[in-house]
Order: C-alpha cells, then structure tokens, then sequence
C-alpha cells in the first residue's frame, strides 16, 4: 500500500470513529444584521504594468501586496455559501485570481499533482484544468502562487524545473489551458532550488525567489538569467515578494532587502538590507524560523512586514528608497498577546492603515481549534515620525482577511462555536468596520468539527472578492464562496 492509500485509509478510519461518538448541536446561520455600505476612498496603488489589474492579479492584490480591492463583498443579505471540493483530503487551493471576465483561476494542490483550474464564479465547476507535476518538497513551490499578466496567462514554476506562462484557447468546443512560454532552468541554480513565487518588475524582467536562498530574475530583452545567493548561513525565502518602480522587495528569514539590477553587470544587487528581529526558534503555527509575510509597500515611501520576535511579534515600517533621510525603521509595535503572537501571511494596507491577524498555533494540516486569536489595525502617523494602534479586536481568523473599499468592511474566514463543550460549530464569513474594528455579522458557510478531518477546514489563505460581489476563501479541500442573494 502506497503512502496515498495508506492516508487516505487512516483518514476514513478516523472520520469513522470520530463521527461515531458525534453528538449535533445548533449551528446558527446568522448572527448579527445585514449591514449597509460605508465606502472608504480609493487607495491609488499604481499597477504593474505588466500585470493584469492589481485587485485580480494575484492573491495579494497586485505587486505592492496590499490585500485590498475597489469591488464589494456581501453585505449579509440572505447570504448563500458554495463549497467546491477538490479532494476530500487534500485539494489545498492557496490562491485566487479572476480573468477579464471574472471567472476564478485558482491551483488545487494535491497529493498527486498541483491542477491549475478556471472555475464558474457562479457554480464554481471547471471550465477548462492543466495539470502539473506533484511538489517535491512541503514548502510553498511547485505553483501554489502565481500571478496573472496583462494578458490573463498565468505566470508560474511547476516542479519541473521551468518557468511557464499559460494561456486559455476557447477556439474549440472545450476552453484548455496551453503553454504560451516556457522557460528551461536547467544549469540556472543549484539542484533544490524549488521557486516559490515569479513575478515582473517594471520593465518585464521576470524575478523569482527559491527555498534555498537563491534569488534572480530572467532578462526580458535578451533571456538570459542572473542569480544572487543569500549570504547568511541558514538564510532562506518562504514567501512571496513586492515590486514597485524603483525595486523588488525581498524578506528571507533573516532580513529584509530592496534589489535592483546592476547598470554594467546586469546582477541583482541589494540597494539596502535591514536585519530584523527573528527570535529564539521558529514558532507553532508559523513555516519558518523568520517572518512570514511577504513584504507591503505603503504609499510611495514605505514597506512593511511582521518579523518574527518573542514574546511577541512586531509589525515593522521601514523607508523602502534606495536614497533615504533619517533612520530606515519608521516605528515597530509588538502584536497580540505575548507568547501566544506570530503571522503568517502578508499584512494588508489601506492609506497608511495596516491590519494584521494572528496565526499563532495554527496547523496546517487543518485544525482551527489551536489558533490564537488576534486581529489589529496599526497606523503609520502621515509625518512618518512612527505608528499607533488605532484598534485590537479578539476576533480568531483563520485566513488572512481581505477589504472591500466599496463596503468599508475587513473579511475574514473564521471558525466559531457557541459552547467550549460544542462538538460542532460553524465556518463563517466574518466582516468586521475597517474604520473600528466592530464585527458586523457572520454568515454561516458551513458545519463542521474545526479539526484535521474537517472538509472546510483552513490554510490560512486569503478571502479574496470578485467582480460579481461574492467572497471566495481557498481551503485545504477546495475553494468556498459566500454570496448576498438580496
């Protein structure tokens, strides 16, 4: 029996004794009212021009990461909840994207392969799927990020040790994805070197950051590759990263970086590298011994992540220019409850507002029942003479919350029973005041237990809106939507 078997089995056995010894309880569908919508002004975030809009692009909301969009989310009126299942066990679906005319483009990965899928934003059902190589390592390459170009192609690195750009052909009877570009990276880096993340800076050049600390970028005008590799013993890239007109902003799990590319020798070099303060060991409910998040750029001067400090983790504003006055850090204010505070996922920004949720505790496999609540919202003071905490909510998140400029409210994937002794309890979209921090209401997507076996359970991906209004959430299983009928 091959080990797929082997989890599959044990995971039937286990739901088996488990639901046995189930006892039901009320699940509410609703709590709290429908609400009305409270606009907030538009952020002006310039968009990559090489990309496809910020808001749809990719699953942090365009090159600077700031996890917000100009199109509504519901408002809890008769709100109706989908659930597409890609697997019962494992169908992890870390990102969502909307093409021109709305519909998802989202990866499923399993424990056969990674699937890239186009899905009705309606029903959810496959439109047109590529399938792709099964990740070779437990980290977060082999295609779970991507991102869209200008052209709606999905730009991404399955492990097979190329970079692609896919496009949709709807000339037949049945769309299909096909390969537009494809780029070899044999002989580019070392055997090992899984890329997590690729994206465009300004002028095309195709950048992408790997597990082992390396780090580079193809030429766009003449396909060549050049490579850097981080200089600290251990010094690795887990997550994503940012890019402006000046620069590609990198964190590793020691610092933080602004690249460039060298005039004469066409190398990416680093304009400026800030150490920040990774703590003791790596923390539960975290995937690395150093920041989690993919780094924020806020106006035209700022970059922000969460490092990794103990007690408790710092939300961390720097000067983000190559050429600067005064010290780079802005400000650093410590999060959540001390001992019980770490992140792992890129910090959303609104104006100079940063809302940050908490994931200590957290597992991966999918049991909501050990993370740590916390949700707050930081702002950087507009003289940049440092930051203060403008609101903290208890809220427990389980994914990284998205905001709606058009509605004024933060959403959130949550987990919530109405008794500690509770067997069951209830998955919810959660919306929350941007401007206060009020929860608002919570809109029920479904039952379950909260632990390993639950079919909704979370990857702490982020709730992403699209262009019909609806709030999707990627899940270990599949992909969930939440949509106002009224």
């Amino acid at each position: 029996m091959d080990i797929q078997k082997k989890l599959l089995a044990s995971a039937v056995l286990s739901a088996s004794v488990i639901l046995a010894g189930c006892s039901t309880n009320d699940v509410p569908s609703t709590m709290g009212s429908a609400v009305k919508a409270t606009p907030l002004a538009e952020d002006q975030q310039p968009d990559n021009p090489w990309l496809a809009e910020s808001e749809r692009s990719s699953m942090h909301g365009g090159s600077y990461n700031r996890n917000q969009s100009t199109y509504p989310g519901p408002l809890g009126n008769n709100t109706e909840a989908t659930h597409r299942v890609f697997s019962s066990i494992l169908g992890v679906a870390p990102n969502i994207s909307f093409d021109s005319k709305g519909r998802l483009i989202t990866v499923s990965i399993k424990f056969t392969g990674v699937e890239l899928h186009l899905l009705d934003p309606d029903t959810l059902e496959t439109i047109a799927r590529y399938d792709m190589p099964r990740k070779r390592s437990r980290d977060n390459s082999g295609g779970g990020y991507f991102h869209l170009d200008n052209q709606d192609r999905p730009i991404l690195a399955p492990a097979d040790d190329t970079i692609k750009i896919l496009e949709l052909d709807e000339s037949g009877t049945q769309a299909q994805w096909v390969v537009a570009e494809e780029y070899s990276l044999e002989g580019v880096m070392p055997e090992g070197s899984n890329i997590h993340d690729i994206m465009p800076d300004w002028q095309g050049n195709l950048w992408f950051v790997t597990s082992n600390g390396y780090m580079g970028y193809r030429d766009k005008k003449t396909g060549e590759f050049y490579t850097y590799k981080m200089e600290e013993e251990g010094e690795v890239i887990q997550n994503s990263f940012a890019v402006d007109e000046e620069g590609v902003y990198i964190v590793s799990t020691h610092a933080l970086y602004q690249f460039q590319i060298d005039e004469k020798t066409r190398k990416p070099v680093y304009t400026w590298r800030q150490p920040y303060n990774r703590g003791e060991e790596q923390k539960p409910g975290t995937l690395s011994h150093g920041s989690g998040t993919s780094p924020t750029l806020i106006g035209e001067d700022l970059v922000t992540i969460a490092d990794d400090g103990y007690p408790s983790t710092n939300v961390v504003v720097y000067q983000r220019n190559k050429t600067i006055q005064g010290d780079r850090q802005v400000c650093e204010i410590p999060i959540f409850k001390p001992g019980k505070s770490a992140t792992e996922n890129s910090l959303l920004v609104h104006g100079n507002a940063i809302v940050v949720q908490n994931d200590y505790g957290h597992v991966y496999s999918g049991n909501a029942l050990e993370t740590s609540p916390g949700v707050t919202r930081i702002d950087v003071r507009e003289d940049r003479s440092g930051c203060d905490v403008t609101w903290e909510s208890d809220l427990l998140s389980q994914s990284l919350p998205r905001l709606s400029t058009a509605t004024g409210l933060l959403y959130f994937y949550t987990f919530k029973k109405q008794n500690e002794e509770d067997r069951l309890g209830g998955w919810y979209l959660t919306a929350l005041d941007f401007n206060t921090g009020e929860e608002k209401f919570d809109r029920l997507i479904g039952t379950g237990t909260g632990g390993m076996l639950d079919t909704l359970s979370s990857v702490t991906a982020p709730v992403v809106l699209g262009p019909n209004g609806a709030a999707y959430v990627g899940i270990r299983t599949g992909v969930v939507a939440a949509v106002d009928k009224e």
